[in-house]
Formats: structure tokens, sequence, C-alpha cells
């Protein structure tokens, strides 16, 4: 997937498949000899009033590489060098849209918040069951904790350069969007452990997590 389009449809395309601008400006020069093989490229010859079978000359190459160079057109491909959604905010931003807050990225863990009167009383409850453990003290066993329960919330940002994780394979949300996930202390399923199971929060989350389209899965 090869193809030129104007600024004015870069809403219909993902951000991960755009060049950035400089970058579209070199690659779109292997096709001025054969500019029909690049779609888009004769409407954007059009509208520079430059006829295809006469645009070798370097005066109208100029004029069609300062048409990329400002994001008058941008060329969608599908892995860019540098994909516009890596670019420069401050630079481009004004390219981007509503993407300017809203692409690819990963869940960040915000804050933790446990249910203080609720596990209250699940603790004392706790504490009645296991007072035939003579000599054993409180909390020095995960099932003193069993059945309390915390929400952890996350919040989306975007990816930076300790990332390894393509931006094509990403979902795109809002950047600051919150998610909460409800959690409650259980015994289950551990491979790490000897036994096969230990006591933990679940479901299981990360404090960081990346979220991929259905189709990359």
């Amino acid at each position: 997937m090869k193809r030129l389009i104007p600024r004015a449809e870069i809403e219909s395309y993902d951000l991960t498949h755009i060049e950035s601008p400089y970058f579209a400006g070199i690659k779109v020069r292997e096709f001025f000899r054969a500019p029909y093989a690049l779609q888009g490229l004769g409407e954007l010859l059009s509208e520079c009033n430059i006829s295809p079978v006469v645009c070798s000359g370097g005066k109208d190459q100029r004029r069609v590489l300062d048409k990329l160079a400002v994001g008058d057109w941008l060329f969608v491909m599908e892995h860019p060098f540098l994909p516009l959604s890596r670019e420069s905010r401050v630079t481009y931003g004004h390219l981007m849209g509503r993407r300017l807050y809203v692409g690819p990225g990963k869940w960040e863990k915000v804050s933790i918040d446990y249910d203080g009167v609720k596990n209250t009383a699940v603790l004392a409850a706790n504490r009645l069951a296991s007072m035939g453990d003579e000599g054993r003290m409180l909390l020095s066993d995960g099932k003193d904790l069993a059945n309390t329960t915390r929400v952890m919330t996350q919040k989306w940002v975007r990816l930076d350069s300790r990332d390894d994780q393509p931006t094509h394979r990403s979902v795109e949300r809002r950047y600051g969007e919150l998610r909460h996930i409800k959690q409650r202390y259980l015994e289950g399923d551990d491979n790490w452990q000897v036994g096969g199971k230990s006591w933990h929060w679940q479901p299981v989350t990360p404090d960081m997590a990346y979220e991929y389209k259905d189709v990359e899965k």
C-alpha cells in the first residue's frame, strides 16, 4: 500500500501508516519518472499544474516536494520509516487533527485504591476463621487477606523510547483516558510456585500493559 492523499483525508488513515513529511519527499522523488506508479501522484501534479509526462524538471519537482514538505499532501504506506504518530506534535500537530490527542500507546498505573471499610470487615472475618492456627501471626498467610478488594486505575499514555512495541499493532485511544480494574485477593494458579498456586490480586494486571488490535493478535 503506497499512495498520496490530500491533507483533508488524513482522518481516514492510521497515523502509524503516514510517513513523516520530511521523508515523504525523499520517497516520492523515486516516482517522478513514472508518476502513474504511485496512486495520487497524478492528482498532486494536476494541482500543481504539471503534466505527468513532463515532470522531470527541477522546478516542477520542487513545487511538488514543497507541497509534501508542508503536509498539504501525505504519503501513506504500510511501514513508514518515521510514522507521523512518532513525529513531533509541535512540528506537525496541525496535521494530526483530533489524533493530536488520540493514538497508539499503553496503559500505565496511576493509583491503587483499597476499599478500607469493606476490607476491614473481611479481615476481621478472616481472623475469626484462623483463630485455630496457634502461634501464627496475623497477615503471615495469604488467606488472611482473602476476598479483600482494591481498584487499580491506569491511564492511556504515549509510547516512548523505552518501548519496543511497534505502533502499528497498538489500538488507538484518547491520551489521558482512564480505566478502573477491580481486583480481589484470591488463591489462584501460579506456575512459579512449587505447589502451582499462590495468593495474589486477580485479575492479574501488570502496572504497565499494552493493548493490541484484534487483527494483530
